[in-house]
């Protein structure tokens, strides 16, 4: 069950390029918070209507440098809301609402590659999702994709942590030029047993679910929306999906259903 909380921060690291990542205490959230689950995060005082939804980043375990029964989230400052919290200094105090929303499906086969798919910020769910398979006995591979290098947040922190890391920026700046389809396509060749997961811009989630359906590949997206509420009564995050028996299309929300639903199931 979701938990309104108050919480406090703990550190609020600025990872270059307009990137941060936040740490605040919320043991209680934290101990039942499962990767590709979201928070919504409010600032007490700032005269900002809404809370905010952000993709939680770091679970107990993630980073190995963060206090016991906080939890992780990684954002990029692009308006009012983002750089507020961004000017947030440990000890400030934040309300959070979580946890919220479908994780990720951690029940991988055996001999079954978790293949993580990232566009730019689009990485923010993947530390807590390769950290738990790594527990699990399984080290995840990442296609990461971006419009230049600035845009890849925690890449050295993917390096270690993945067993291969494949770079794509549309400018060339980093990696391969392009975009991050070209270097999925080329890792699925070898068709080894392969879980795609991915998150990014919808154009990129669209293009993945397109590459996964040809070559029969499970695949679960983390989809992004905007949200009033974050727990399924504004009903502000409906995306179509393909639900019903008839083959008529079923708005199901993003906030309750998702964020991470099988790509074949959106009716993209």
């Amino acid at each position: 069950m979701p938990q309104d909380l108050e919480a406090t921060v703990v550190r609020n690291i600025d990872a270059g390029h307009g990137h941060f990542l936040l740490d605040f205490e919320a043991p209680a959230a934290a101990a039942e918070m499962r990767p590709g689950q979201f928070v919504m995060l409010g600032i007490p005082g700032a005269e900002i209507l809404l809370r905010r939804p952000f993709s939680v980043c770091g679970l107990p375990g993630t980073f190995s440098d963060a206090k016991p029964g906080s939890l992780q989230i990684l954002y990029k400052v692009v308006g009012r809301g983002t750089t507020l919290l961004s000017s947030l200094k440990p000890g400030a105090p934040i309300t959070a609402l979580a946890p919220l929303g479908r994780g990720f499906d951690l029940a991988l086969p055996s001999g079954v590659r978790p293949l993580m798919v990232a566009g730019g910020i689009g990485s923010a769910p993947f530390p807590a999702l390769a950290a738990a398979l790594e527990r699990a006995g399984v080290r995840a591979t990442l296609v990461y994709g971006a419009k230049s290098g600035g845009d890849l947040p925690l890449l050295s922190w993917f390096r270690e942590r993945c067993t291969e890391v494949a770079v794509a920026t549309e400018d060339g700046s980093a990696g391969e030029r392009g975009l991050v389809t070209a270097p999925l396509a080329r890792i699925l060749d070898d068709r080894k047993p392969t879980r795609i997961y991915a998150c990014g811009p919808n154009a990129m989630l669209k293009a993945v679910a397109a590459i996964a359906a040809e070559r029969a590949v499970p695949c679960e997206v983390s989809l992004e929306a905007h949200m009033a509420c974050g727990f399924g009564v504004c009903l502000g995050c409906v995306v179509p999906t393909h639900a019903a028996d008839d083959g008529a299309p079923v708005f199901e929300r993003v906030c309750v259903e998702g964020p991470v639903m099988p790509s074949e199931k959106i009716a993209w």
